[in-house]
């Protein structure tokens, strides 16, 4: 019985050939990590300034002060005072 071995020069051809096949696939993986990369260092830096994200308010402020509307408030003992008007 004889064991046939391969060639020593096709066993090298054959590994230069995986090898190129491998540093291509690296290149490729290489190639998506650097864009993934400059999408997180764009998502990092974020929209910019607090006002060009929340918006520049300070031209559309109310006339009048946001919150307790005195003018809306319905004082119970005022209706109190002018049932005792009316006597």
């Amino acid at each position: 019985m004889t064991i046939e071995t391969p060639d020593p020069a096709q066993q090298i051809e054959r590994q230069a050939d995986q090898l190129e096949q491998d540093l291509g696939r690296l290149d490729d993986h290489l190639d998506d990590a650097k864009t993934q990369l400059k999408a997180r260092q764009e998502d990092a830096r974020g929209a910019g300034d607090a006002d060009e994200v929340a918006g520049d308010w300070e031209g559309q402020a109310p006339d009048r002060p946001l919150g307790d509307d005195a003018e809306g408030f319905d004082d119970p003992e005022a209706d109190d005072d002018d049932e005792d008007e009316e006597e």
